[in-house]
């Protein structure tokens, strides 16, 4: 038995069978709230797994991430997950588990965040333009080279500029003034 004041200063006894069951109420409800938060951890990490399925990540390639790091809602960038493109990975996946197609999901984020949010890739003249143009630069720069090896070959051959007096005539100056300064 152990005797305890309280406020008023009156004696109260507590016997051990009191703790028992105070110890036993702490100890259930501390491992009711640990079994919770374990539940809530494994929770989330199914959600992550489903949020980089393969489902979800066919429809978040064709929308645009509109945190504005220029990549589809795939992206990978630090740090990771792009939080803008994790919310919507979310709504994509609650869409699909209430059983919309992807148009129907593609649509609903076009008429919520605007058509920019749909991602075009570029057709067979968008991809082989860029082609066309890497292949355009180099042949330029190709004849760009030529032209200034040429240039070079041909005052090699022209041989030493003629005499000019004027020319000899500055030369004399600058020698006079580099003696003065001497």
């Amino acid at each position: 038995m152990r005797r305890l004041r309280n406020s008023n200063n009156r004696s109260l006894t507590v016997t051990a069978q009191n703790d028992g069951k105070r110890a036993a109420r702490v100890s259930k409800r501390f491992l009711i709230l640990l079994a919770m938060g374990l539940a809530a951890n494994v929770a989330f990490a199914q959600s992550a797994e489903e949020l980089e399925s393969p489902a979800v990540n066919r429809i978040a390639t064709h929308l645009n991430c509109p945190c504005g790091c220029k990549t589809t809602m795939t992206c990978r960038m630090d740090p990771y997950p792009c939080r803008t493109c994790w919310d919507n990975k979310k709504k994509i996946l609650k869409m699909q588990e209430a059983g919309m197609s992807d148009q129907a999901i593609m649509a609903s984020f076009s008429q919520e965040m605007g058509p920019d949010v749909i991602a075009v890739p570029p057709g067979i003249i968008g991809s082989l333009l860029s082609y066309a143009a890497a292949a355009l630069g180099l042949v330029l720069v190709v004849l760009v080279i030529r032209k200034y090896r040429h240039k070079e070959a041909v005052v090699a051959a022209a041989g030493p500029p003629p005499h000019d007096p004027l020319l000899d005539r500055y030369h004399d100056q600058i020698d006079k003034e580099l003696d003065k300064l001497d």
